[in-house]
């Protein structure tokens, strides 16, 4: 995991939800944390997409409740 790239979830995941990006650690839960429901759910996974040109497999958004979740997500589908 890069330093680089959690930083730039972080930014992603704080402008789409509208808070402060000291709030997305890396171990905040998405949803009870964060308040994240499905529609910004939605909207971070497809600038995930975009931003990184990948495609994020619907069975895959179920294992996702962290920042960590993602970045290994997203590593992981860079490869």
């Amino acid at each position: 995991m890069t330093e680089n790239m959690e930083a730039e979830l972080r930014a992603l995941i704080a402008r789409v939800v509208k808070i402060p990006e000291e709030k997305v650690t890396l171990d905040a839960n998405l949803f009870s944390d964060l308040g994240i429901d499905s529609l910004l759910g939605v909207e971070i996974f497809a600038a995930l997409d975009q931003k990184y040109q990948i495609d994020i497999p619907e069975d895959k958004l179920r294992d996702v409740k962290t920042l960590r979740d993602i970045l290994a997500l997203v590593e992981g589908l860079k490869k």
